[in-house]
């Protein structure tokens, strides 16, 4: 095929996406707001609808307009045609669902995991968990979703370290996947996707930077830089929860001292909550193990001990934060995942530490919130991510049978 041959598929390609990127974030789009949305010409929008209605992609519905004159057509993007399947892997339980482009939830699978399993057999589970969920698919699904803990090596498809649950740097998930289901797979590292469900469900303003915050056994960061995913040359970009906040700290996993993740995670609460309840006048009064979830249950109830340490660790991880912020200055920093669930306190406790840290000209500006998503961020932006990436290539996932 000629060079200009291949320029123009290229260009074509562009601009069907281009589209539907906008009809999907615009339910009252017209041709006349696809116009101005996109930069492309009426004639050029006229042809790419025409295509995208052929294929059954879009929809023309009733006119919208002023009352004067006639009405311009709406333009609906037929999202529950398509279906892809998303997977989360955290170190203490395995998700997976079937989303459609519109982030509807058709069904969706769980089951708790552990170190002891062993990385293999978790694989076997999820492999399981995904034949049964595609099988009860009422149309195809077209691709797989994976979100991961990082560090993640986006371009080498591995998984570097997972803290508390060795094995996975072995496995290529991608590869294993494609073998499984004769489907397209793409994975990227949880806070990514994260980041990606809150820019494409949240109303979010794309020509905003945004930091996308995800605590809960690990922590990292999904970056939003000029409404992309910014990754980094090989992947671990946002990978701040191994970044020392103490040079002098304990040794981490990953071979440094004082990581974030040893301060700011729930496993740091978890430690935490036993040094604040115990009472040292009473030596039996050391609490045993208490899961995370249990001690977050105990903050929005008004445990004090619980509370304490719950303050504790979200100012450590917020202070961890201050320089991301003040290294990418985004106009939003949106938190999410485990280490949210402590109430209302969350929020009061990031607003005291940002302030105390933050130069007062960053502070003044940042908007700062907790995920509002319903369900798990993550998991829906593992379906976003493959959507994403589906988008690349419209002519090849969008088309159906008409093609």
């Amino acid at each position: 095929m000629k060079q200009g041959s291949i320029n123009q598929n290229v260009q074509k390609e562009n601009n069907i996406s281009v589209v539907l990127r906008a009809l999907r974030a615009d339910a009252e789009c017209t041709r006349i707001r696809l116009t101005g949305a996109t930069g492309l010409t009426q004639p050029a929008i006229t042809k790419i609808i025409g295509q995208l209605i052929e294929w059954g992609t879009v929809s023309e519905l009733e006119g919208v307009g002023n009352g004067i004159g006639r009405k311009a057509a709406r333009l609906h993007l037929n999202a529950q045609r398509y279906r892809v399947a998303a997977v989360r892997i955290n170190r203490t339980y395995i998700n997976a669902a079937v989303y459609d482009m519109a982030g509807r939830l058709y069904d969706m699978d769980s089951r708790e995991i552990s170190s002891e399993e062993g990385a293999e057999p978790t694989m076997e589970r999820l492999i399981g968990m995904l034949s049964r969920l595609i099988a009860r698919a009422e149309v195809p699904v077209l691709s797989i979703g994976v979100a991961v803990p990082g560090p993640y090596n986006y371009f080498a498809g591995r998984i570097s370290l997972m803290s508390g649950f060795p094995g996975w740097s072995d496995i290529d998930i991608r590869a294993e996947l494609e073998a499984a289901f004769g489907l397209p797979v793409f994975v990227d590292q949880d806070a990514n996707c994260g980041a990606l469900a809150e820019m494409w469900h949240s109303g979010y303003e794309g020509n905003s930077d945004m930091l996308f915050i995800c605590a809960d056994r690990g922590i990292g960061a999904g970056l939003i830089l000029e409404s992309s995913v910014y990754r980094g040359r090989d992947g671990f970009a946002g990978e701040f929860g191994h970044a020392s906040i103490n040079i002098f700290g304990p040794r981490c996993e990953c071979g440094n001292r004082g990581c974030l993740e040893l301060y700011g995670s729930t496993v740091a609460l978890e430690n935490l909550y036993r040094q604040e309840a115990f009472n040292p006048m009473e030596p039996d009064s050391l609490p045993e193990n208490t899961a995370a979830g249990e001690i977050l249950a105990l903050v929005r109830e008004g445990d004090v001990a619980a509370r304490r340490a719950y303050s504790k660790t979200v100012s450590y991880l917020c202070f961890g934060v201050v320089g991301m912020i003040n290294t990418f200055n985004p106009a939003t920093v949106v938190f999410a995942d485990k280490i949210t669930e402590g109430g209302n306190l969350f929020l009061q406790v990031a607003d005291r530490t940002f302030r105390e840290y933050l130069m007062p000209e960053i502070y003044d500006r940042l908007q700062v919130r907790v995920c509002t998503l319903e369900g798990d961020p993550m998991l829906m932006g593992a379906s976003v991510l493959a959507y994403d990436q589906m988008l690349q290539a419209p002519s090849v996932y969008f088309r159906g049978e008409e093609g």
